[in-house]
């Protein structure tokens, strides 16, 4: 009985720290994405001139909120992006994809 139990502990840490280890690759990979998304929002915002208070208006949230956004201290939403793009007269599309 006492060797099931271990047993048992060890295939639940192992099961543990595989899942943490899966979500921080999946939070690193997200990030990045994300940074990308904005990174191209922000710079035709830039080229539209066309500044955060009037995006933030538009989009309804905070101008800091935006800031944080745009400056990668905070992930921005999925429910944010296409407001986002949508004041910019643009559009985001989201597609399933393997993974490369």
């Amino acid at each position: 009985m006492m060797l099931m139990e271990e047993n048992y502990q060890a295939e639940r840490e192992a099961r543990e720290k595989r899942i943490a280890e899966y979500s921080k690759r999946i939070q690193e990979y997200t990030l990045a994405h994300s940074r990308q998304i904005i990174d191209e929002l922000v710079a035709e915002r830039h080229w539209q001139n066309i500044t955060q208070q009037e995006i933030a208006n538009i989009i309804g949230i905070m101008p800091s909120n935006l800031a944080r956004f745009e400056s990668g201290s905070r992930v921005a939403t999925l429910a944010v992006l296409p407001k986002y793009a949508s004041a910019l007269g643009k559009h985001i599309e989201i597609r399933i994809c393997d993974n490369e």
